[in-house]
């Protein structure tokens, strides 16, 4: 079990604490809804939240075939929907420098639909997910 506290700390700007270590978020409204777009907004954050659990979902594969994982890196595009206002799609581009054979590209394909954050999201929010290798 996760806990955290929101604070409130200016119309459209949150802190959130997790109360186990302490550590803080920002959040902040982008200006089309009256933020200033300094920071993460919650949105941004539930597509993070996915481009990180993907992450932390291949490491482990990665590793146990012999590749580095700290080498994968992930680039999220997020788009929102104007009617109803919700994201409406989270593209995925998982870089890797190196050239993986097509049996390790299909595990970690089939393992990016295993996520417990991909799991929880909308079926209505469209996800693409891209490898790209050398």
């Amino acid at each position: 079990m996760s806990k955290y506290t929101i604070q409130l700390q200016e119309i459209g700007r949150c802190k959130i604490k997790h109360e186990l270590t302490d550590s803080e978020i920002i959040t902040d409204s982008p200006p089309e809804y009256g933020g200033n777009g300094q920071s993460f907004s919650s949105t941004d954050l539930v597509s993070a939240a996915l481009g990180s659990c993907t992450l932390t979902t291949l490491d482990k594969i990665l590793e146990r075939e012999g590749f580095d994982p700290k080498k994968l890196k992930i680039v999220v595009t997020k788009t929102l929907s104007q009617s109803p206002k919700m994201i409406g799609g989270i593209k995925l581009e998982l870089y890797y420098p190196e050239k993986l054979s097509d049996l390790l590209l299909k595990k970690l394909q089939n393992a990016t639909k295993t996520c417990p954050v991909k799991r929880s999201l909308n079926p209505q929010i469209q996800i693409d997910t891209v490898f790209i290798t050398q």
